[in-house]
């Protein structure tokens, strides 16, 4: 797992989706993505271009209301055919809601899972025991610019311990 983080501005929605598609190729199995960003950052754009570059075709939208999509990864091979999930946490209230998810289900299928609004995670004391996680800040730097920073978490303890 590298340890340096990657920092990219982005001058569009579409260069911000190109970013991700790119990015999207480096990425392993068991994977979950972090998104932080207020309204209008960039994070459903982002997570588009993550679908892109995993080879998902057709619209990908914010799931604000069903709170969880779930694609098949296309490519690249090494990820074929595994789950692509996308979770919005933003019209989450409570904990119990967080539970009723189902959000460890989709972890134990070792795809990847593109979370917005990852600090309602936090609030809900959710563990992630996965190989490898990411989280992706989006930020405004101007009226049409975004800067997008990438690093990597530690291991959660759980993955650690599997890890031969």
């Amino acid at each position: 797992m590298t340890t340096t983080s990657t920092e990219f501005v982005a001058d569009s929605p579409a260069a911000t989706e190109a970013f991700a598609a790119r990015w999207a190729q480096t990425l392993a199995p068991d994977t979950v993505i972090l998104l932080h960003g207020g309204l209008g950052a960039g994070k459903t754009t982002f997570v588009r271009g993550l679908a892109r570059g995993l080879g998902i075709a057709g619209p990908v939208r914010s799931p604000t209301f069903t709170l969880i999509h779930e694609y098949t990864i296309q490519q690249p091979p090494r990820l074929q055919g595994l789950p692509f999930f996308h979770v919005d946490l933003y019209r989450l209230e409570t904990a119990a809601q967080l539970h009723t998810l189902g959000l460890e289900e989709a972890l134990e299928r070792g795809g990847i899972i593109a979370i917005e609004w990852a600090e309602r995670l936090e609030q809900g004391g959710v563990r992630l025991p996965v190989s490898h996680l990411y989280e992706v800040r989006l930020t405004a730097a101007g009226d049409s610019l975004r800067r997008i920073r990438i690093a990597p978490l530690q291991k959660s303890p759980a993955a650690a311990d599997s890890t031969p």
